[in-house]
């Protein structure tokens, strides 16, 4: 059995860059198999197209609060929560204005703040994340100063698997705070997602209001998780959160039914019949894995793992393995106006476009319709001839 979450934190991988590179290419080790690139679980996704991912959606540690923010953003709105958690304020942010430092990424005044909140709340189990490492030193040596021996404190990757009462978010962002630092803390997926869901009932967002509003307004119309986050926590968990793409089938969402894929199969089937000439033989195969279509994954996106597509149409040729001319998609009216499914749409289309590989989408409406898909055989065809 194998367990997985794409919306968590990847292995931390110590093998040197070029030892990797040597290694693949004296081993001939395709991309799904890079051990640097991918995990153990992407690789199972990318080369089983037999097995089905499950979502494990009964969710029991986080207030229904604080988990609601990851699971609008980052699981499509599909777990369930089932946490019973009586506090009545679960959700708290600290402005820290003076976040004057001389160190890079390290700010005293929220690791001052975080001491007075550990010294007033002695009975709870309390445990403080920070996205850096200078910070996480700031923090811990102002613990042992005070004696405050029994709060964990770390980066997102010492949390993995663990919870706390109050999880302390110390986000570190001060007037040395670079554009090109926040751009990778703001999108970070997955060390959001594990920071804010270790908390079972307060999540508590330490920050500077200043230096975000300064930081987000270099590039306000980008997608900004950060941001959104602040703006969840402040409005108690009122505002409504926009959705990331779900690049895990078990948190898609099917485009079309069982009875109008068997429709479109059928009549595909038949129409390339009597598009084909009798020296040219095709077939098709549906649900196929991206990475089972192309040997190389070249702008790294996570999609050519994890995604399939709907109807691949394969030439078949006896003296060698079949070969992979055409892709179909059967789209639905959730591909027009969600935009989860939007956007997992455009990658899918980026990744053929980037190995000049045809992708036809036909709307759901057409599934049935034989001559239209006829038109359409037709058309490429002629084309590649």
């Amino acid at each position: 059995m194998l367990v997985g979450d794409p919306q968590q934190l990847r292995p931390v991988i110590l093998l040197d860059e070029k030892d990797n590179t040597v290694l693949r290419k004296n081993y001939s080790i395709p991309d799904e198999y890079d051990y640097i690139q991918n995990s153990v679980y992407k690789a199972f996704l990318a080369c089983d197209s037999v097995s089905v991912e499950i979502l494990l959606k009964h969710h029991y540690r986080c207030h229904k609060k604080i988990i609601n923010f990851n699971n609008k953003k980052y699981y499509n709105n599909k777990l369930i929560i089932q946490n019973k958690s009586s506090e009545q304020q679960p959700l708290s942010y600290v402005n820290v204005e003076n976040n004057a430092t001389y160190i890079k990424n390290t700010a005293p005044n929220e690791a001052r703040h975080i001491i007075e909140y550990a010294k007033l709340n002695p009975d709870k189990k309390i445990g403080v994340i920070t996205p850096f490492t200078n910070q996480k030193d700031c923090i811990k040596e102002m613990l042992k100063e005070n004696g405050l021996s029994n709060i964990t404190c770390g980066t997102v990757h010492a949390f993995q698997g663990d919870e706390k009462d109050v999880i302390l978010f110390s986000m570190a962002l001060t007037d040395k705070t670079g554009v090109k630092t926040y751009d990778w803390l703001k999108n970070n997926n997955e060390l959001i997602n594990v920071a804010t869901s270790r908390a079972k009932d307060k999540l508590v967002l330490l920050y500077s209001e200043k230096n975000l509003e300064r930081l987000h307004a270099a590039a306000p119309n980008e997608s900004d998780d950060v941001y959104e986050l602040v703006q969840y926590v402040k409005s108690n968990g009122s505002i409504e959160v926009s959705t990331k793409v779900a690049e895990s089938r078990a948190l898609g969402v099917k485009p079309y039914s069982t009875e109008v894929e068997e429709a479109f199969l059928t009549n595909l089937n038949h129409a390339l019949g009597n598009v084909l000439n009798t020296n040219r033989k095709c077939i098709v195969q549906r649900e196929v894995p991206i990475a089972h279509v192309f040997t190389e994954n070249i702008r790294h996106l996570d999609l050519f793992y994890t995604g399939r597509f709907d109807f691949v149409v394969y030439e078949r040729y006896y003296a060698r393995n079949d070969i992979p001319i055409l892709a179909i998609e059967l789209d639905g009216k959730e591909h027009f106006e969600n935009i989860v499914v939007k956007e997992r749409d455009r990658k899918k289309n980026e990744i053929c476009r980037q190995h000049g590989f045809e992708l036809i989408r036909v709307e759901n409406a057409y599934a049935r319709r034989y001559h239209f898909i006829k038109e359409i055989l037709i058309r490429y065809f002629k084309d590649v001839r």
